[in-house]
């Protein structure tokens, strides 16, 4: 039986859901004026980045070798906290998106993450991590793309 890390499964999730994503991503519809293939761009571009992506981490940590495979495991496992702990703000952050906004969610979705994994000692690199990001992802699409985030 092969014994595989839990980022050598992380790697196979996400070549699946790039492929996945991509073939979703290649069947939108196309645009009825000016490039038709537009809108279908950077869906698809993103679904091949992950499936590129998940095949290097899956190759790169199943030819790591067991022996440091075992060394890298943590030996504390907290996986669970994070698990349910993504997946509350994950619904939180989808519930109350469209009320007041991406900034303010994204705000609370991301500075609620990286407490999960960085702890409460963490805080202010969170709050800076947190704010830099939504704001900078919201003045790429504001400001560069033109795209009107709600």
């Amino acid at each position: 039986m092969i014994k595989i890390n839990s980022n050598v499964l992380v790697g196979i999730v996400f070549t699946l859901f790039g492929i996945i994503y991509s073939l979703q991503a290649y069947n939108l519809p196309k645009a009825t004026i000016g490039n038709p293939w537009a809108p279908i761009y950077f869906p698809l571009g993103l679904g091949i980045l992950m499936t590129v992506l998940g095949i290097v981490l899956t190759i790169a940590e199943y030819s790591r070798g067991e022996v440091e495979k075992k060394a890298k495991e943590p030996k504390n496992k907290n996986y669970i906290k994070l698990i349910i702990g993504t997946i509350i703000l994950g619904i939180i952050y989808a519930l109350i998106f469209n009320t007041v906004g991406f900034r303010i969610s994204t705000l609370i979705f991301l500075g609620g993450i990286l407490t999960l994994v960085n702890g409460h000692n963490a805080w202010k690199t969170n709050i800076i991590i947190a704010v830099c990001f939504t704001f900078g992802v919201w003045y790429v699409f504001e400001k560069i793309f033109m795209i009107t985030l709600p």
